[in-house]
């Protein structure tokens, strides 16, 4: 029994296909589809290494570059029958903000509002899309777990508690019911302190996968450091999905220390945020990971040749006919 985890090229955001040995055959779990774009992408890829179908499909966060995707992918992909698809409808999103969706309309321009209008969308599209192909919609909210043979997919985040606090977005609410004009708004949010991580990035689904028991990988989203190191508790993880596209809120040297990585996956296109982190890079390297960008953006390291592109890493599994390992010593940063 084992898996493969692929990490699809989508530039700058999540997508990644795990392939399990199940007891009845393979077994298709897709986390996260991408920004808008790469919808296409991402179905093409499932349709060509899951053509059986996908079992379960899980939306970490309600995040364009999560989610922006996973339309695409619900309409067109295929599914086996009783395929699922994971997402975690926050309760402000149903009982708040899309009873005034119009009203957020005036707000759209600035930042904070405009992401609400995005999740309130995406919530409705996405479910909508579900239902209509017959796919069970579940939460993935810490303590669910899916079962398939001797791979274990166990969900460490988030509480409850903490996706509803990572969308009450009080604040926003002081503008709104007095009625603040939209571009004074714009103007007392960007003055603002923007905090290292958001809540909803806080939010995120962090799946810890297990073979036969062992922690093997974390699929950490984009979850911040000290939320990861209240869940995985200590425990070590030979694969690492790097939170965040490699930013510096998802990692720190005590929690890199902990989870003692060895590959380290890092999905990331060019972007105004500096990601990846070259001092994350660098923690990874001093630890003896091995650091593998889906895509080489001006913050790589300057001599790395490797261009990146779709990345497959075994984990008790044999790669695909015609696969092999990337040379990853073509990253200065394994060197």
């Amino acid at each position: 029994m084992g898996l493969l985890i692929d990490m699809i090229d989508v530039g700058q955001g999540d997508s990644f296909l795990l392939s399990i040995d199940g007891p009845g055959g393979e077994v298709n779990v897709l986390i996260d589809a991408g920004l808008r774009d790469a919808g296409a992408i991402v179905l093409n890829y499932v349709k060509k290494y899951a053509p059986g179908g996908l079992d379960l499909i899980v939306a970490t966060h309600i995040d364009n570059d999560h989610v922006g995707g996973m339309a695409t992918v619900l309409t067109y992909a295929p599914m086996k029958q009783g395929a699922r698809f994971a997402i975690n409808v926050p309760p402000a999103i149903k009982t708040h903000w899309t009873p005034v969706r119009s009203t957020l309309e005036k707000y759209k321009g600035v930042v904070s509002f405009g992401r609400l209008l995005d999740a309130v969308d995406a919530v409705k599209t996405l479910c909508a899309l579900a239902n209509k192909r017959g796919l069970t919609l579940v939460d993935a909210l810490q303590g669910r777990w899916w079962s398939y043979g001797g791979v274990n997919l166990n969900v460490l985040n988030p509480t409850p508690e903490r996706l509803a606090r990572a969308w009450e977005e009080s604040r926003l609410d002081e503008y709104l019911h007095p009625g603040w004009d939209a571009n004074l708004v714009s103007i007392v949010e960007a003055m603002a302190e923007a905090p290292s991580t958001s809540p909803e990035n806080d939010a995120s689904v962090v799946i810890e996968i297990t073979v036969d028991g062992v922690p093997s990988a974390l699929m950490a989203s984009d979850a911040g450091a000290a939320v990861l190191r209240e869940v995985t508790a200590g425990k070590r993880y030979p694969f690492l999905k790097v939170p965040h596209h490699g930013s510096d809120t998802g990692l720190d040297d005590e929690l890199i220390q902990q989870f003692r990585p060895v590959r380290a996956a890092i999905p990331v296109g060019e972007n105004p945020h500096g990601h990846p982190c070259l001092e994350i890079l660098d923690m990874l390297r001093e630890s003896g990971a091995r650091t593998f960008c889906s895509t080489k953006t001006k913050d790589c390291r300057k001599s790395c040749s490797f261009t990146g592109g779709d990345i497959s890493f075994p984990i008790g599994k044999p790669l695909r006919p015609g696969w092999n390992l990337i040379d990853n010593s073509k990253c200065q940063n394994n060197r």
